[in-house]
């Protein structure tokens, strides 16, 4: 089933962004009369006609409606440094969503080497990310922030974890599962300082482990979405 996307709508008629539209009516030559589905990121799939195939912004009119996300055990924040390469951040942030990851932020940290995070396209990505695995629901995607600013946003949040390389007693992964709303803090490709460290667990964050191998920050993502993704088995 092919799926569109959809943000605006007006009673019972929907329109689509000129990218949505252009792969509609252009790339998959779809026309007037035609029925398509269409999701709107909040749970909702959508039967819809086009009334006005306009590559430029295409209009439609709804058939039915369904909600057909079940609501989840859990809620998955996971918070993360930006990588250097910005395709590895993307290709995690795509994968993340497939598996479910609820909210993502992006943490700019003493080690940090790009600091630059293009929050329209990533929620591009996500957008097609849901769209291809019929999600359904967008995850929040929040603007970079500098990790001082993270430690005193997240100050009063409860069940929260900073994963780092330090050898010490660590929280491991499997033992949190259950936790039904979780906020995981991976570092840098350098990994967390001392200080950052210290001013996480000052805050609040238990230490968590990810296991013996030392993983890269955005395998460390996947991993921890995945993880969920398999103890819920949903």
């Amino acid at each position: 089933m092919q799926i569109f996307f959809a943000s605006i709508f007006k009673e019972n008629i929907i329109l689509l962004s000129a990218e949505e539209s252009k792969h509609c009516i252009r790339v998959l030559r779809h026309k007037s009369g035609d029925i398509i589905h269409v999701i709107d990121g909040k749970g909702n799939l959508f039967e819809a006609e086009i009334t006005e195939g306009n590559p430029q912004g295409c209009i439609l009119k709804i058939i039915s409606k369904k909600q057909i996300a079940s609501p989840k055990k859990y809620y998955l924040h996971v918070a993360i440094s930006p990588t250097k390469n910005a395709d590895r951040i993307e290709w995690m942030l795509e994968k993340c969503t497939e598996l479910g990851v609820d909210e993502f932020s992006f943490i700019i940290c003493k080690r940090t080497e790009k600091t630059g995070v293009k929050t329209d396209r990533l929620k591009k990505i996500a957008e097609s990310a849901v769209k291809q695995s019929i999600q359904t629901i967008l995850p929040v995607i929040n603007e970079a922030i500098s990790f001082k600013d993270f430690m005193a946003k997240h100050k009063d949040t409860s069940s929260k974890y900073i994963a780092h390389c330090l050898e010490e007693n660590k929280t491991e992964l499997k033992t949190i599962l259950q936790n039904l709303n979780n906020l995981i803090l991976i570092g840098p490709e350098g990994d967390f300082t001392e200080e950052e460290i210290t001013l996480a667990v000052e805050n609040k964050f238990q230490p968590l482990s990810l296991g013996n191998s030392r993983l890269r920050t955005e395998t460390a993502g996947l991993y921890v979405a995945a993880a969920y993704k398999s103890h819920y088995g949903i």
